[in-house]
């Protein structure tokens, strides 16, 4: 088994959710030094975390922290024709994710697991996996509210729109770690935006995508009422920075300053970067795989996406592995 990583020492007193501290009772803070080679695992609901994947690809090939790293991304869909949001039950959505978490420890040993995906992020809490476990997880939430607060705590008068799945907006995560860090309620408007990441999905540029983008910013725009103040537009699902223009585009169409577009997924990596290690390797070396339960049917769409800034990952994900019993 591959021991971790002195880079999660970092992560420790950064990322982790307190729930998770239960999970790491027994984790000796020793076994995280001397390592040059690391797999770090992230998963989705999806293929929107493909891009926090990117994301550490470069920052760790820049870092020289490590001769290696493994890097794998695991979609945690269960289904070609469903997904976590169409479920009824938190339960029913836990129980899945305990699966999926387990299959990832069980099959490549990671240092750590990055959830880049809102939806179980907010349910991990929940699962059996956090009390159980020694395996390091982050979630994307911490890195969605960070973004957030220092973007309003420069700019006091702002108010931010945070956009999500129906499961993100109803556990209410982000507004109830932001008002923790005495963010004004009424600075703060949710919107859940039913289907969208589907749509992203199959083409993140269509007319259809475009079109429910400016239907739900309208519709949140219309809570804020009458103001000269910015609005930040908060991306809280991993799938929605593919459309990055098209909200940007909405809200400079609309009568309302834009005080910038907050995407998570591009910080999300930071967690994972130490500088007191940096360039102890001349080069570092990036392996990238693609793993599915479920058939791609995106994967070509999405790839495109990458081709010109991250052939490599466009390539990793046109060669996706297949497991049909991955959990």
């Amino acid at each position: 088994m591959i021991k971790p990583s002195i880079l999660f020492i970092l992560i420790l007193s950064f990322a982790w959710p307190l729930g998770s501290l239960k999970a790491q009772e027994h984790y000796d803070p020793g076994k995280l030094y001397g390592k040059n080679e690391i797999t770090i695992v992230i998963t989705d609901s999806g293929l929107g975390g493909l891009s926090v994947m990117d994301d550490i690809a470069g920052k760790m090939k820049d870092s020289g922290c490590f001769q290696k790293v493994n890097l794998v991304f695991v979609n945690a869909l269960f289904d070609e024709n469903t997904g976590y949001n169409t479920l009824q039950t938190k339960k029913e959505k836990t129980d899945i994710l305990n699966k999926v978490l387990t299959a990832i420890e069980e099959n490549y040993h990671p240092d750590a697991i990055l959830i880049a995906c809102n939806t179980l992020s907010v349910i991990y809490p929940e699962t059996d996996f956090i009390n159980r476990s020694g395996t390091p997880v982050i979630g994307i939430v911490d890195a969605g509210v960070k973004l957030i607060s220092e973007k309003m705590k420069n700019d006091p008068a702002s108010s931010v729109i945070i956009f999500g799945t129906e499961t993100t907006i109803e556990e209410n995560s982000h507004k109830n770690s932001l008002l923790k860090l005495n963010i004004s309620g009424d600075r703060i408007i949710t919107k859940a935006c039913p289907q969208l990441q589907s749509y992203i999905e199959q083409d993140p540029a269509s007319e259809e995508t475009e079109m429910l983008i400016s239907v739900y910013m309208n519709e949140a725009l219309e809570e804020i009422g009458k103001s000269d103040e910015s609005v930040y537009i908060s991306l809280n699902c991993s799938h929605f920075g593919y459309s990055e223009k098209l909200w940007a585009k909405a809200i400079d169409n609309s009568p309302y300053k834009s005080g910038g577009i907050l995407n998570p997924n591009y910080i999300m990596g930071n967690v994972l970067m130490n500088e007191k290690y940096r360039n102890r390797y001349a080069e570092t070396k990036i392996s990238l795989l693609v793993v599915s339960k479920i058939k791609l049917i995106n994967a070509i769409s999405i790839s495109g996406f990458f081709q010109d800034t991250a052939p490599e990952l466009a390539v990793a994900l046109k060669n996706y592995l297949l497991i049909p019993e991955l959990f």
